[in-house]
């Protein structure tokens, strides 16, 4: 059976104050470490959840500065492409003048020399037209040798 003696009284007083003891110099300064703890660990969350708004504000901003580069890129190629396809066509008609100023010169060039070259041509059967009358005049040799004669002269002055 149980006894009541002062052992057992003696016994749950010093439990008691075992635990008292226990509880102000243990248990609360670890739950005040572990509360502590749980803080900091909240502090920490609640910064990482800051931190991953502002990552993911800092991430749209940052989208949208990409997508208004590429239309000013997208932009500033177009413009250099008709900035490009205008000078091209410049370049094309300054080219196309030129030729035609080219093709006119060297025309006119082939019209002067043509001219002269008839020239020379009609100066020098006037020539041996002169020649065969002067030639017909003094002699009187028939007008088949006369003729024989001025082929002769034409043939030798096409031949230069």
């Amino acid at each position: 059976m149980l006894r009541l003696d002062m052992n057992l009284l003696w016994t749950a007083a010093n439990i008691g104050i075992w635990f008292l003891l226990i509880w102000k110099f243990l248990f609360r300064p670890v739950n005040e470490v572990i509360r502590r703890r749980e803080e900091a660990i909240a502090s920490q969350y609640e910064k990482a959840q800051k931190l991953q708004e502002e990552a993911k504000a800092e991430k749209d901003k940052c989208t949208g500065f990409q997508a208004q580069i590429e239309q000013e890129k997208a932009a500033a190629v177009a413009e250099a492409q008709e900035k490009a396809r205008t000078e091209y066509d410049r370049i094309v008609a300054e080219a196309r003048d030129r030729a035609e100023q080219i093709v006119e010169a060297s025309r006119k060039e082939a019209e002067l020399e043509k001219a002269r070259i008839v020239g020379k041509a009609e100066q020098e059967i006037r020539s041996v037209i002169m020649d065969a009358a002067v030639k017909s005049m003094e002699s009187s040799e028939g007008d088949h040798a006369l003729y024989d004669q001025f082929l002769t002269k034409a043939g030798e002055s096409h031949a230069e």
